[in-house]
């Protein structure tokens, strides 16, 4: 049986339920977008306090979707970015990162003692994985996950990649551009 915070989500789903009214199909809105490039998926970061969908004002009429993670990293998201990918075939895959977010706090060394100390049978494996640190800032952070996502095999090369930084304080999101040719070696 569910307890605490669950059971008021819960009770406030009946109250949405009421009054909800069915979106599309999976199949019609998918073969809407397809072909049009209009279609955006957001990565961004788990942190509670961040709503993708205020910040960019996402409403009905725009068509995006959402994929979060610890630190909006994509190389936790690829395999979800290409499913989305082969369903909808979304023209732009925007990259946000927020300033204060947890994985600028919580270092890979850190994670990985923690769960040592949950399953140390597992000390190998653990010692061996990333979690998505974010050591420089965030700007450097989602260059790198631009990078990633235009050198991976499984994202389409014409999808338009963009990357955004959310600074928490202030509100305020601003455009990433790559990094400058001193630092891509070009």
């Amino acid at each position: 049986m569910a307890k605490g915070p669950i059971v008021e989500m819960l009770a406030r789903n009946v109250k949405f339920a009421a009054g909800y009214q069915a979106p599309p199909g999976l199949q019609e809105m998918a073969s809407g977008i397809r072909g049009t490039g209009k279609g955006v998926v957001v990565l961004s970061c788990s942190d509670p306090r961040l709503n993708p969908y205020q910040i960019l004002g996402i409403d009905p009429t725009l068509k995006a979707t959402m994929v979060r993670n610890a630190g909006g990293r994509v190389f936790d998201a690829i395999r979800t970015l290409s499913v989305l990918q082969t369903i909808g075939a979304p023209g732009t895959i925007a990259i946000m990162h927020h300033t204060d977010c947890g994985m600028t706090h919580f270092h890979d060394d850190v994670v990985q003692q923690a769960l040592i100390e949950i399953a140390p049978e597992e000390k190998a494996t653990i010692e061996g994985m990333k979690f998505g640190e974010i050591k420089n800032s965030i700007e450097d952070s989602v260059r790198e996950d631009m990078a990633m996502l235009r050198a991976s095999p499984l994202i389409t090369k014409s999808t338009q990649i963009v990357g955004l930084a959310y600074d928490i304080k202030t509100g305020v999101l601003t455009e990433v551009t790559d990094w400058p040719a001193e630092k891509s070696g070009l």
